[in-house]
C-alpha cells in the first residue's frame, strides 16, 4: 500500500515569502506519485490572506519530476482555529496548481508525525478496512439459490429462452416473499 512519508525537499522559495509559516513535503514512496505540500499557519485571517500567492508560487517554481506527479499535487493548510465555511469552500473548490485541503480547528498544531497520519488518512484513507467477504461456497443458503441453479451462460436463443425463464421465476419468488423478513 503507497502511503505519504515526509521527504528531505528544499521549499525555501516558500518560507521566503511566507516567514510566519512552516512548510514540509510530503510524497509517496512509489514513484513519488502523489506530492503533498503541508503548510502551518498560526490564524484563518493568515490562511485565507496566504493561500492565492501560496498557489500561485507553487504553480510556478515546484515542479515534480515523475511522470504523473505534476497532476497530483495538494497543498494541505493546518490551522488551529476553525476557518469560515465560505472561505474554506472557495480555498478547497479551487483547483489552480494544486488540491487544496484545509483541515482547520484542530485546537492546536500537530506535530510532524501526527501529521502524516493525518495526511495518509485524508488522501490515501489509511484508516478504512477491508473486510473479506465469504466465499460463495461458505454454506450460507440463499433462497434464489435454486432457482438460478445451472443457468445457461452462452448466447445461443435455447439459452436466452432459459434464462427468461429463470428470470420470470425470480420475479414470481419475489413478488410472493417480498414482505418476509430474513
Amino acid at each position: 500500500m503507497a502511503v505519504l512519508s515526509k521527504k528531505a525537499h528544499d521549499l525555501d522559495f516558500l518560507s521566503s515569502e511566507f516567514e510566519s509559516v512552516r512548510f514540509e513535503l510530503f510524497s509517496s514512496d512509489e514513484l513519488q506519485f502523489i506530492n503533498c505540500i503541508v503548510c502551518w499557519f498560526d490564524s484563518p485571517r493568515e490562511v485565507i490572506a496566504s493561500w492565492k500567492a501560496l498557489q500561485s508560487i507553487i504553480s510556478v517554481k515546484f515542479k515534480p519530476e515523475a511522470r504523473f506527479s505534476r497532476w497530483n499535487i495538494y497543498l494541505v493548510m493546518l490551522c488551529s482555529a476553525p476557518l469560515d465555511i465560505r472561505e474554506k469552500y472557495v480555498i478547497e473548490n479551487d483547483r489552480y496548481a494544486a488540491r487544496k485541503i484545509v483541515l482547520d480547528g484542530l485546537g492546536s498544531l500537530p506535530a510532524i508525525e501526527k501529521v502524516e497520519e493525518m495526511i495518509n488518512i485524508e488522501l490515501l484513507g489509511t484508516d478504512l478496512k477491508l473486510q473479506a467477504m465469504p466465499q460463495p461456497n461458505s454454506g450460507i443458503k440463499l433462497p434464489i439459490a435454486p432457482l438460478i441453479k445451472n443457468a445457461p451462460v452462452d448466447s445461443t436463443s435455447k439459452s436466452k429462452e432459459k434464462r427468461g425463464e429463470i428470470v420470470n421465476k425470480l420475479i414470481e419468488h419475489y413478488r410472493q416473499n417480498e414482505n418476509k423478513e430474513g
